[in-house]
């Protein structure tokens, strides 16, 4: 079941609506793309939805910000989703993706060699990049949406290229503005949704591609694809690119978007996984081993200051169980994107209504 299992038409009726308000819910998709169309965004969108659905009051005051009211009478404040329990040293910690490696490492948790350089220290990251060994990494600090990075580097050319590209992607030139440069590691790209002690959702963030189908080109199959893509309320902000330049896959493989795969051929474009770059995402909550559902609530328990938030996975085989060598924890999301809610293929994960439970939960005890 995906996105489109909320297409069909369930009239949940409202409790405590104001007067001359609609009798019945609107469905969430629909929900959230009307509320998109007033500038809201998804993630508040998605909150404001599952309160509502609950019979609970609701006082938008910005696109972002709302007031949550139980009907035991106590507020809870949100920030897109992030509520009373995402504090800001929770969300600094996140964000300094360095220290919240650091903190994971002291716990042991496996994460990925790695060190901070301010953007003037070009050639100290060099030197570093040397002594890891090709193929690196080069990222923002404290960037989303994959702004800024590039992946599997394999030479000193592509990393200045990658250096160069990582300080552009920050809207002003600060000299505290820095730069993260850790090892290449191989595997699929997994992003889990722990609240509490438990996980809501597990998806894997595959890189943007197209299947041949024998008759259609590249550009054609982009097209056609994106045309899926604009049906998903999340996706549709994320087309895939048909610009060659920004397909780097493309060009590693020589093919162009002219040629014809054939049909069942899997082509990558991109070597980013984010659904932003055109990724897919695709549930793998119940396949995934249990083992890494553990370990996504202790990522969790182990960053000071959250009680629920995304945990990025990278491995070979989200099936197999987890040891110190097959896996990596890569990021911890403060404000994860809700990729689960509406994912491109698999069952959709209700985020915002666990998020919403996780409060109410805390009024009974």
């Amino acid at each position: 079941m995906s996105f489109f299992s909320f297409l069909k038409k369930n009239q949940r009726q409202q409790e405590n609506k104001p007067k001359g308000e609609s009798k019945f819910l609107k469905q969430e998709a629909e929900f959230v793309e009307e509320q998109k169309r007033k500038g809201i965004g998804i993630k508040s969108a998605l909150i404001e939805y599952a309160a509502i659905s609950r019979g609970l009051k609701v006082d938008r005051l910005s696109s972002r910000l709302l007031i949550i009211e139980s009907k035991e009478g106590n507020q809870f404040g949100f920030h897109n989703m992030n509520g009373n329990d995402s504090s800001r040293i929770g969300m600094n910690l996140c964000d300094r993706k360095h220290d919240s490696r650091h903190i994971l490492k002291k716990k042991g948790i496996s994460v990925v060699d790695s060190e901070v350089f301010g953007i003037e220290h070009y050639d100290e990251a060099v030197e570093f990049a040397q002594k890891l060994g090709f193929p690196v990494v080069v990222k923002p600090t404290s960037l989303a949406r994959g702004k800024g990075i590039t992946t599997n580097i394999h030479t000193l050319e592509e990393f200045k290229k990658a250096w160069d590209k990582g300080c552009e992607a920050y809207r002003r030139k600060k000299s505290t503005n820095r730069l993260l440069v850790e090892r290449h590691v191989s595997g699929d790209d997994y992003r889990f949704f722990v609240v509490g002690n438990k996980v809501i959702s597990a998806t894997h963030r595959k890189r943007a591609n197209v299947t041949g189908d024998g008759t259609s080109t590249v550009l054609e199959l982009i097209k056609q694809k994106n045309l899926l893509r604009a049906k998903n309320p999340y996706l549709s902000d994320y087309l895939i690119p048909e610009d060659p330049e920004q397909l780097d896959l493309l060009e590693k493989q020589k093919i162009s978007l002219e040629d014809v795969p054939e049909k069942g051929r899997e082509v990558t474009l991109r070597s980013q996984s984010n659904l932003s770059a055109g990724g897919d995402s695709i549930d793998v909550t119940e396949t995934a081993h249990p083992d890494y559902h553990e370990l996504a609530v202790r990522v969790i328990q182990s960053i000071p200051g959250i009680e629920y938030g995304g945990i990025d996975f990278i491995a070979n085989d989200i099936t197999k169980k987890p040891t110190t060598s097959n896996h990596i924890v890569s990021e911890v999301e403060f404000s994860p994107a809700p990729l689960s809610h509406f994912p491109f293929i698999g069952k959709g994960r209700d985020m915002a209504g666990a998020i919403i439970e996780h409060y109410l939960s805390k009024e009974k005890n």
